[in-house]
């Protein structure tokens, strides 16, 4: 298993079940499936769907914000107009900033777990490549 900043995105991911897949060979499913639940590892998992299914809606009120617009300025109602403007304007600062969040690097840590933190860098700064690991992250299990 290779790991790294420039192979971190060949991976499979936002799957709590292709974690239980991984530790496997080590550890009880059933421990993995409750310690990722005990953790919250399902819930900001499902968040992080659910942003970007947001995303998506945000999009589609974009398209008719532009519609609202569009109307506005043929029927002359400058409030109308004014009012469609800022809402556009607003959800397109409100999708661009979770665009970023759900397009942001993959291989980053979160600034409150020092460990975690420290274990990056050092992957980082020894081009760490994983060959210790012998489990086969790919490997689909019935």
């Amino acid at each position: 298993m290779n790991i790294s900043p420039d192979t971190i995105d060949q991976e499979k991911q936002n799957k709590p079940t292709l974690i239980v897949r991984d530790l496997s060979p080590f550890v009880a499913p059933e421990l993995v499936y409750a310690t990722l639940m005990r953790r919250g590892v399902f819930k900001w998992l499902a968040v992080r769907q659910q942003l970007i299914r947001l995303k998506d809606e945000w999009r589609r009120e974009i398209t008719a914000a532009q519609a609202e617009i569009k109307a506005a300025k043929q029927d002359g109602c400058v409030g109308e107009l004014q009012y469609a403007r800022g809402k556009l304007a607003a959800l397109i600062q409100c999708r661009e900033a979770v665009r970023r969040l759900c397009h942001s690097p993959r291989w980053q840590v979160q600034t409150n777990d020092s460990a975690a933190a420290e274990w990056m860098r050092e992957k980082e700064n020894n081009n760490w490549r994983g060959e210790e690991l012998t489990m086969d992250t790919e490997k689909e299990t019935t």
